[in-house]
């Protein structure tokens, strides 16, 4: 056996080597023909290469000269502006004629000190114009000029007009005194159009890249190139990170380049699929009987070989694994002495119908050499002309004891279904019964052969109720029953009706698709009954508490949640207070420090026990309640606390009547008081006017007779200076509070103009019961706008939403004031929910003269509008969903603020 193994190595040895040489020799040959083209080509990019470095170093030398020309030019025009000897029009000329002769300048301007173009060329752009401020990103370079003294250039950027530019700042000072700096704008599109010949645009692919790597401008976009002939180089100046970029046009294509290769490579492929098809065809019949041979000895199954008789001719290596028994020891063994004494019989049978030339298949057990059994399933074929049996048998031991356990777990699932007491009925997914339970069928009073198949209509279906049983039917099918499942009558056989309530669950087979819906069904009648006396019950006890007009609630002194609440509780604190917590539904309400004790110690032998008792105040509707609470016992045993509120508003009313009328005695002693307010300013300022007259007499009378001394003089002058001072003090606090002044725009905050015409507006909603809510940010934006004037219109708005609720109820006077910012703009709105305006007035408001009220002038308003549009904002009124009107006006937003703090 080792010689012939060694023999069949041996020969083996010349054959891989006579397969192996023509392989290497074509693969020996494409390598140095490869080689030999990569050289070539390697040499050629060396070349082009070097061009193309020597040709951008020339293009980056030419863009600094010219670059450094302006530079240059720049620098004189600032000695000359410093000089004095540059005026406007003799800036437009130079610039003018400068920016001529050099395509690549957009723009030439002067920015002074205070960082605002003065002067700017040519004077048609649009970029540039007198009056604009420089930008963050031109600041930066700016003050560096300023800094260093130097000429600087400023990060490269793309302007509003989508154009990358590029602009050099030059300082001009004259002496230490910084006035500004003369700037440069560049286009860096017609830097790589017009700072290089003609011909290297028609060789080259020129481009400027900014420091992150992206392309700024590039002169040609058309033409392919070629990427592996490229070079860059950094552009100084400017020196911010910009980097000259040159890739040679493609001039030869990429098949003519690569055809070499692909010859070389396709004729050496067809050359070894040549030889590999040829060695192909004489391994494949070899392969075939190795295949053959390694599927008869790994088979999991068992194969193996009959004679007609049934007597074993061979057998592969899974019987010995599966039987136990050797597989040299098998040929001439019969079949039939390892069957299983039971399956005998038909096992015989089965090797008739083979001798009669029919395949057969079938599933006995086999004796195993360990004295078990497994069951095999055997397919048997024969073949008459050679008299013998092709067998397989495949061993089914685990799908037999699968299929006995699968049996008693039936036999239990059915023992378990029939003996609960609730029903249980499956359907298919079209609603035909596929299934009920005993209990089902005790339930409907019918059997199960009548329930199983049926369809809709159901026999257990009330005639009456059809249409309701085929909905639920329909909601169960599309999956749409509630979670809760439905309640149901059912008609058994004798006639007799019973409440159920159905739960449904999908039906999922082993594979995990839904075969249909499972109902489990629950006889509902007696609790459904004693539900029904509760109920009753409950009513007539809601019904008694639901009558007061008082409002009553019940809720838990630990927890705070509310256990109960009659309707008129419901009414005033809204229908879902139930389950919530009082301090946070109830108002109004005691705090824990009122009451007598704290509800939470008390125990059941401490109740009843009285806890609060007062009056209180609703803090939105105003209206005043008498509030009564005890402690007492709930219906579960447990200490609660019962609250009972009645609205004492009228009583209170009365009360305020009362008080009014003393008001408007001390409002007549008030009004006396005001009409001597007159003589007490005549009186204060007749002091100091009196003493001035005396000191200036006094002085007069020591001068007519000469006997005074200078320093009684001064210190009588000074004395009477000091009077005068007092005296205009007085007069101009009169005069600032009346006096007209000129509009003085500014960056106010909106918050500070609401809180101060508010102070003024709260003596009149206090008055008139209005109660003011303010939702004005102080982190909106400043706006722009007379502090005074905006102030004026903000009181107007105010005092005429107030006079235009004076004839509503107490708790529908609510003044709403909000402040937002809507697209640049500030937004405020005036929400009152007076009696409205009807739509002809609303056309006429604004009109002068017109007038709404008994006592108005009509001006108001249109002040207010004029006002608004001088701010370049708009007023206009709505019709507010509450009921009332909503006057809204806008304010621009300060802008100009950012470039004072940026400046600063």
């Amino acid at each position: 056996m080792a010689e012939k193994t060694a023999r069949r190595r041996a020969a083996g040895v010349p054959n891989r080597l006579y397969w192996t040489t023509p392989y290497v020799a074509v693969v020996v040959f494409a390598l140095t023909m490869l080689l030999l083209v990569w050289v070539l080509q390697r040499q050629e990019a060396e070349v082009q290469h070097n061009a193309i470095a020597r040709d951008v170093q020339w293009a980056e030398q030419t863009m600094r000269l010219h670059m450094q020309a302006t530079e240059e030019f720049l620098t004189q025009m600032a000695r000359d502006l410093a000089a004095g000897a540059l005026d406007l029009d003799g800036f437009q000329v130079r610039a003018n004629q400068h920016i001529a002769n050099n395509p690549q300048l957009i723009n030439i301007v002067w920015v002074a000190a205070d960082e605002v173009v003065h002067w700017s060329a040519p004077f048609d752009t649009t970029d540039w114009l007198a009056g604009d401020a420089l930008t963050a990103a031109q600041s930066t370079p700016y003050f560096k000029a300023r800094d260093i003294g130097r000429v600087t250039y400023g990060e490269a950027y793309v302007n509003s007009r989508n154009e990358a530019v590029l602009e050099v700042f030059v300082p001009v000072r004259n002496g230490r005194h910084f006035m500004g700096a003369m700037v440069g704008v560049y286009s860096i599109d017609r830097i790589v159009r017009h700072l290089v010949p003609d011909w290297f645009s028609e060789k080259y692919r020129l481009a400027l890249i900014s420091a992150h790597g992206k392309p700024l401008a590039v002169n040609s976009l058309v033409a392919a190139i070629d990427e592996s002939i490229s070079y860059s180089i950094p552009l100084d100046p400017p020196g911010n990170g910009l980097v000259l970029q040159a890739t040679a046009f493609r001039t030869v294509g990429d098949i003519p380049r690569a055809l070499p290769v692909v010859l070389i490579v396709g004729l050496s492929f067809f050359v070894l699929w040549s030889l590999w098809l040829l060695r192909g065809h004489m391994v494949r019949r070899v392969r075939v009987e190795k295949e053959r041979d390694r599927l008869f000895n790994l088979s999991l199954d068992i194969l193996s070989i009959l004679n007609a008789d049934g007597s074993f001719r061979r057998c592969n290596p899974a019987f010995e694994r599966l039987l136990g028994y050797p597989v040299a020891g098998m040929p001439g063994r019969t079949l039939i002495e390892f069957v299983h004494d039971d399956d005998v019989a038909a096992t015989v049978e089965q090797l008739r119908r083979l001798a009669s030339g029919q395949p057969v298949s079938f599933e006995n057990r086999i004796r195993c050499e360990d004295g078990g059994y497994k069951w095999l399933a055997w397919s048997i074929n024969p073949v008459p002309e050679e008299q013998l049996l092709y067998a397989v048998a495949h061993d089914v031991t685990g799908r037999k004891d699968s299929e006995e356990a699968l049996r008693a777990e039936s036999a239990f699932r059915r023992a378990m279904e029939e003996s609960v007491i609730t029903g249980l009925r499956a359907i298919d997914m079209n609603g035909r019964i596929t299934y009920v339970n005993p209990a089902f069928c005790r339930l409907v009073g019918r059997d199960a052969e009548e329930l199983v198949g049926a369809e809709a209509p159901f026999p257990y279906w009330p005639p009456d109720q059809r249409e309701t049983c085929q909905v639920n039917l329909e909601l169960t099918l599309s999956g749409k029953a509630p979670p809760s499942g439905f309640e149901m009558q059912i008609v058994r056989r004798n006639g007799d009706r019973i409440d159920t309530r159905f739960y449904l669950s999908p039906l999922i087979d082993g594979t995990g698709r839904q075969t249909g819906w499972m109902a489990s069904v629950t006889d509902i009648t007696e609790p459904k009954r004693v539900r029904a006396a509760l109920e009753s019950a409950q009513a007539r006890f809601e019904a008694v508490l639901d009558g007061l007009d008082a409002a009553v609630f019940v809720a838990d002194p630990h927890s705070d949640e509310i256990l109960y609440a009659n309707r008129a509780f419901k009414a005033l604190h809204g229908y879902d207070a139930v389950g919530r917590q009082a301090r946070k539904v109830a108002e109004p309400q005691p705090e824990m420090g009122d009451y007598r004790i704290d509800p939470r110690r008390l125990g059941p032998a401490d109740v009843p026990l009285e806890l609060f008792d007062g009056e209180l105040r609703h803090a939105l509707s105003g209206r005043w309640y008498h509030v009564r609470e005890h402690a007492t016992r709930w219906v579960d045993g447990r200490v609660v606390r019962m609250g009972i509120a009645t609205d004492i508003t009228d009583r209170r009313q009365m009360e305020a009547m009362a008080r009014q009328q003393e008001e408007r005695l001390q409002r007549t002693a008030r009004l006396v008081t005001m009409g001597e307010m007159a003589s007490t300013l005549a009186h204060e300022l007749n002091q100091p006017l009196a003493a001035i007259s005396n000191y200036a007499m006094g002085c007069v009378r020591r001068l007519e007779t000469g006997e005074y001394k200078e320093s009684d003089l001064l210190a009588a002058m000074q004395k009477a200076s000091f009077q005068a001072e007092r005296a205009g003090k007085i007069i101009r606090r009169i005069r600032d509070f009346v006096r007209k002044s000129e509009p003085r725009r500014s960056a106010v905050v909106l918050a500070d103009i609401v809180d101060d015409a508010l102070g003024f507006a709260e003596i009149d909603a206090r008055k008139s019961l209005v109660r003011i809510h303010r939702d004005v940010s102080r982190d909106l934006p400043p706006v722009f706008a007379d502090r005074i004037m905006i102030e004026q219109v903000v009181l107007n708005l105010v005092k005429n939403a107030i006079d235009a609720m004076a004839a509503m109820p107490e708790e529908e006077r609510q003044l709403e004031l909000v402040a937002r910012q809507v697209d640049g703009m500030i937004e405020v709105s005036v929400a009152d929910r007076g009696h409205g305006i009807l739509a002809e007035d609303a056309e006429r408001l604004f009109t002068p003269f017109y007038t709404t009220k008994s006592e108005g002038m009509g001006m108001g308003l249109n002040i207010c509008r004029s006002i608004i549009e001088f701010h370049d904002g708009r007023l206009w009124l709505e019709p507010n969903p509450e009921g009332g009107t909503v006057f809204r006006f806008t304010l621009p937003v300060e802008i100009a603020s950012e470039r004072d703090v940026r400046r600063a």
